[in-house]
């Protein structure tokens, strides 16, 4: 197990959150005591990706360190000299592997590489996946003894699989198995323990927790174009995967906010303002290409007949793939092999896997919405702590308005502007929807605002601009 006793950075300030402005103190402004009405010493992080620390496709030694939990952590410990956060941490230069990039060319879409992980010691050919074979990658083990880290977040935990028996046991890593290889590491060897039950082992000696979970119940269905991920097809589906979710968020936050216990609850980013979707709005994709006669698209999904059409301002081409639209690609139209520019000519539209349509974005949205209005209900009313919501409620601060939305509308931060854009925007990483170590440190800042409103507290906002603009 790897502990860590924080000291304070270096130069810290208040972050001041307006209507478009996400800023920080200059230096050599006087710093405010820190302090805070609730304990903080023994913080534990419960989500996925986003609270693991991912970054451009993988985790890391250096992404975990500049997750947003590890950035809380370091500021709880001004107010709290006895904080001790501990993470899973992996060995210094190893990792799952990462995407790096190669060339910023002038069309704006970065060219990358994919970079193996160090800490990968097997894999396995799963041929069941939805878009192929697949590899899954075991990894060296965080420490096989019981004790468990502060920070549980779990690449790729679905909130369906929190009681799965045996997700972490690498007897489950076998093709079409249910197996997460990053709880695997957490755990003792041939173990059948639950993320439920882990949140419960870790929760018992918490005192204060954050909550950012459900994002990766639903990137497969948005990375694969609606092809893999839930089924939302059917009003039926789409309520089934909506009360999964919620029922289980429950359970979890059941566990964490037992006894009273303080906490805050995030709920979750609109998609659209994911660069993985933004930056292929149909929009902009027609003003790209305005000299083409349009740019079509297929829509439908494995369970309806495929029909094609042109784009409009409602249908989002994935962005790694829009690198490809105008590619001149072999069809066969009529007998005769034509080269024709992919997405540009009607006879060789984009497939449906490289786009989510108005229809599947309205499916996954559903789901989402409903998931998050479940969070704000339960925090409101169930646990009385504050929720990161839209609503207007004085306990309570909308991640979409001062991180998300605003980074998609540029902000600037002591002078460093923040925007949607890979790499030049500081932001996103390079696999389109996690964060950099600056990105990570706006979010711990949007954390800490909420804390310091609901908990009268008085902790000081991360330094971003000290930060890396990469984690690898």
């Amino acid at each position: 197990m790897n502990t860590f006793y924080f000291t304070q950075l270096g130069r810290t300030g208040l972050v001041a959150v307006a209507t478009a402005v996400l800023n920080a103190c200059a230096p050599g402004q006087d710093t405010p005591t820190p302090t805070t009405s609730v304990d903080v010493t023994r913080y534990v992080a419960v989500g996925d990706s986003y609270t693991a620390g991912v970054s451009a496709g993988g985790l890391t030694r250096a992404s975990q360190e500049y997750s947003f939990p590890n950035l809380l952590a370091r500021q709880f410990q001004g107010a709290s000299r006895e904080a001790v956060f501990t993470q899973p941490l992996l060995e210094a230069g190893t990792g799952s592997g990462f995407i790096e990039l190669v060339d910023f060319p002038a069309t704006g879409l970065p060219k990358t590489r994919r970079v193996a992980g160090q800490a990968v010691r097997r894999t396995i050919i799963n041929p069941g996946t939805c878009a192929g074979p697949d590899t899954v990658r075991v990894l060296t083990r965080n420490n096989p003894s019981s004790t468990l880290p502060q920070n549980l977040g779990i690449p790729g935990l679905a909130l369906s699989q929190i009681e799965t028996a045996g997700l972490g046991n690498e007897g489950s890593a076998v093709a079409r198995a249910p197996f997460n290889p990053y709880f695997e590491r957490l755990l003792p060897p041939a173990t059948t323990r639950t993320y439920l039950q882990a949140v419960t082992d870790v929760a018992a000696s918490a005192t204060f927790f954050t909550y950012f979970q459900g994002l990766d119940d639903l990137l497969p269905y948005v990375q694969s174009g609606g092809q893999c991920g839930g089924r939302y097809d059917s009003t039926a589906f789409r309520n089934q995967a909506l009360l999964t979710m919620r029922t289980n968020a429950r359970k979890v936050l059941d566990r964490l906010a037992a006894g009273g216990r303080p906490g805050i609850i995030a709920k979750l980013p609109a998609l659209t303002t994911l660069p993985l979707l933004r930056l292929g709005n149909g929009t902009a994709l027609l003003e790209r290409f305005s000299a083409a006669p349009g740019v079509f698209i297929t829509v439908g999904n494995p369970f309806r007949p495929a029909q094609v059409r042109p784009i409009t301002s409602r249908d989002y081409v994935l962005a790694p793939l829009l690198s490809r639209v105008g590619q001149p690609t072999a069809v066969v139209v009529g007998g005769a092999t034509l080269m024709l520019p992919y997405g540009l000519d009607s006879r060789n539209p984009l497939r449906d896997a490289d786009v989510l349509d108005e229809s599947e974005l309205t499916f996954v949205s559903f789901v989402l919405n409903g998931y998050n209005n479940e969070l704000e209900t339960l925090a409101r009313d169930v646990y009385k702590m504050p929720v990161i919501t839209p609503d207007g409620n004085q306990r309570a601060l909308n991640l979409d308005v001062v991180l998300f939305d605003q980074v998609a509308g540029l902000i600037s931060v002591g002078g460093v502007v923040y925007s949607p854009e890979l790499v030049r925007g500081n932001f996103f990483s390079l696999d389109y929807y996690t964060l950099t170590p600056r990105g990570n440190g706006l979010l711990a800042n949007a954390f800490i605002t909420a804390i310091n409103k609901a908990y009268r507290a008085n902790i000081p906002a991360v330094d971003v601009n000290s930060l890396p603009t990469v984690a690898q």
